[in-house]
């Protein structure tokens, strides 16, 4: 019992000494702050301020080009014609803004062209009165590939100062001032560029030559050409045979897609335009067929005009008898005063016939009707006319 004892608190002695002291358990009470000091409190985090949302541009205003070299075009897209082209700092009068394009007074080295006979130029040459209901201004420069743009449109009355003659029936003329020209807005400024170099240079006209393209593309040019001058024609005098075969091989040929698709295009439109043709064709060769039809219906009417005087020529009731005049076969060459005959259609003997008044010989193969005594002849079964009138039915 006593062993038992000594073991049980042995064991007791060791359970109580991995057990923390009371004031080690406790924690120890935080220190007061010391008095002046103040309480510690969060950073607040600052609020980003919204960036200020810029003001409208007031139109017009004077921006510089900001770009090295800066295509200015005839319209607001990159497949309008290029005029010219302007140097960094250049500057241009902006007149407003659509899709990300900027609509310019036209620069120096624009101009317009006009059709001479819109006008009516003055003594001096130099100014020039439209006299026409209206007149188009197409976008042009000394270096444009193109001149089909229109960069205003001029009412009858409106004067022109005329820079002189353009090509073909062309006037060049200053642009009005309700002309524009377009550049993509992000190559113009608001404000110069510190150098004050730039920007005093005129727009330079640069003529820049593409590189070398393969020959599908030089035949795809050709071919657009070709077409060209095919609707330029007059519509029944078109044939479009040529271009649609190098149209054709152009798209069975072509490995690039725009090659392709461009020639597919001009060929659904010359199906177009050859279902025009064809059309115009049948229309226009209308009337010639009416024509024909005409004539043909009147030659019928005349022919059965005169198959009806001939047959009402037959039926009259004061004829003894009609036929076409014959010979008769058995007296030919024998001296008899009965020598003719009259028979029908088949060849049949109607009436025999002798005359005083007429030399028969002279109506032989013609249809003839008759008058005079009709005397029947036993002997051969037969009538005998003798002619007192004779007249031709039918030659």
């Amino acid at each position: 019992m006593r062993r038992t004892r000594l073991v049980f608190g042995c064991l007791l002695s060791i359970a109580l000494a991995g057990l923390p002291s009371a004031a080690s358990a406790q924690p120890s009470p935080a220190e007061p702050p010391a008095v002046g000091a103040a309480a510690a409190e969060p950073a607040a985090v600052a609020a980003t301020p919204a960036p200020p949302t810029p003001p409208a541009p007031t139109y017009p205003y004077t921006g510089y080009i900001s770009a090295d070299l800066v295509n200015i075009r005839s319209g607001p897209a990159l497949y309008y014609y290029p005029l010219l082209t302007t140097i960094k700092g250049a500057p241009v009068v902006v007149e407003g803004e659509a899709d990300n394009w900027l609509a310019l007074r036209p620069p120096e080295g624009t101009y317009g062209l006009v059709r001479k006979g819109d006008l009516t130029i003055g003594a001096s040459g130099d100014t020039a009165t439209v006299s026409a209901p209206s007149a188009r201004v197409y976008a042009s420069s000394a270096t444009a590939k193109r001149r089909w743009c229109v960069m205003a449109t001029l009412k009858q009355g409106d004067t022109v100062r005329v820079h002189g003659p353009g090509e073909g029936d062309f006037v060049k003329i200053a642009p009005p001032e309700s002309a524009r020209v377009w550049v993509v807005d992000q190559y113009v400024a608001a404000t110069s560029p510190t150098d004050p170099s730039l920007g005093q240079r005129p727009p330079v006209p640069i003529d820049i030559q593409p590189p070398a393209s393969d020959p599908l593309v030089e035949a795809s040019r050709e071919a657009e050409n070709g077409l060209a001058a095919e609707l330029a024609k007059e519509i029944g005098d078109r044939n479009f045979d040529d271009v649609t075969a190098k149209f054709r091989q152009i798209a069975e040929k072509a490995e690039e897609a725009y090659l392709k698709n461009a020639a597919r295009r001009h060929l659904a439109r010359i199906a177009a335009e050859a279902e025009r043709t064809a059309e115009y064709v049948r229309v226009t060769s209308l009337p010639d067929k009416l024509d024909e039809q005409l004539a043909n219906i009147k030659t019928g009417w005349a022919n059965r005009q005169a198959e009806a005087k001939r047959d009402e020529q037959l039926l009259k009731s004061d004829f003894i008898a009609t036929g076409c005049l014959a010979m008769m076969e058995s007296l030919e060459g024998v001296d008899h005063p009965v020598k003719f005959k009259l028979v029908d259609q088949n060849n049949h003997p109607l009436v025999v016939l002798q005359s005083t008044a007429y030399d028969l010989g002279k109506y032989l193969g013609k249809i003839i009707g008759v008058r005079g005594t009709k005397t029947y002849l036993k002997e051969w079964r037969i009538y005998l006319v003798a002619v007192d009138e004779l007249e031709v039915v039918e030659e």
